[in-house]
């Protein structure tokens, strides 16, 4: 594949990065006019962070649907404000789960549609501040349960005090809450001690790219159809491409469609290059261009 001018970057986002840090090393070598990336981690994490760069960024939305993967350890024993190790202890405790088996029933409570409390220091918004502002100034302030998805939970081993997983789930879910849900289940305390995302959507973690490889993109830059996996596919011949390029609208009888008209098309030029998505539109009844990249 050749570099494109917009598209998607895999990025293994390094330890005790934040997601901007890894924007800003980009723009430092490439001069995108658009970039931006899909799915915030923790600088404590690793794992795959997405780069959507120039016309892409119109897709931002379609990761919001993603499962992800996340490869997990969590050490009890002890606790701290921020569930992980960035914050202080503030309670420890010599009961340790004795038992695989009692690990696996508490599991169990987490799989399916949960609610979950998201933790104290998070970037979540509520009457225009933080949540992590309130809890550095020692703020009280009511935070609301969410509902998560959790489709499943392996574990990888159990070596007394850490226990390793991996969590499938969907957006919106805090590793770190869980850890210390999961805690409080098995009566003891628990800290997340280390993550990586290892899988996010189509993607996986071996697709990755390293950030000290940046400077060599050729090749690494994924066409944003990669996403688009399910989608259905129609290619233009010239004076189509054109018209769809200029705004066009198109009938069902127009493009010999017989599909259902709840799913975008993707769309491709005679060179079998995507330029984007045919969309319905049910009051009108036509077809319209989406999320154009060319």
């Amino acid at each position: 594949m050749k570099f494109l001018e917009s598209g998607i970057l895999l990025i293994d986002k390094p330890y005790q990065w934040t997601s901007n840090d890894v924007l800003r090393k980009i723009k430092s070598k490439y001069k995108f006019n658009k970039i931006g990336h899909a799915g915030t981690l923790d600088p404590l994490a690793t794992g795959i962070l997405p780069i959507l760069v120039n016309n892409s960024t119109k897709y931002f939305d379609y990761f919001q649907n993603f499962k992800k993967s996340y490869l997990t350890e969590i050490k009890f024993g002890f606790s701290t404000k921020t569930y992980d190790l960035e914050g202080d202890i503030d309670g420890k405790t010599e009961i340790l789960p004795e038992k695989i088996e009692s690990i696996e029933g508490a599991l169990k409570n987490f799989i399916g549609s949960i609610d979950q409390i998201p933790p104290k220091y998070s970037a979540i918004k509520k009457g225009g501040k933080r949540l992590y502002q309130y809890a550095r100034n020692d703020e009280e302030i009511e935070i609301k349960s969410r509902k998560v998805d959790v489709s499943d939970i392996k574990i990888i081993s159990w070596e007394k005090p850490v226990l390793k997983l991996i969590i499938k789930c969907s957006s919106g879910f805090y590793v770190r809450s869980f850890a210390n849900d999961l805690a409080r289940k098995l009566k003891t305390l628990g800290v997340l001690i280390s993550l990586s995302r290892v899988n996010y959507g189509p993607f996986d973690i071996k697709d990755s790219l390293r950030i000290e490889n940046i400077f060599d993109l050729e090749n690494r830059m994924l066409s944003i159809d990669s996403i688009l996996v399910s989608n259905p596919k129609l290619s233009f011949d010239f004076e189509t491409e054109k018209s769809y390029l200029n705004g066009g609208v198109f009938t069902s009888e127009n493009l010999n469609l017989n599909l259902l008209n709840d799913e975008d098309i993707k769309i491709y030029n005679n060179n079998d290059v995507f330029i984007g998505l045919l969309t319905f539109d049910k009051v009108k009844k036509f077809w319209k261009p989406k999320n154009i990249i060319k």
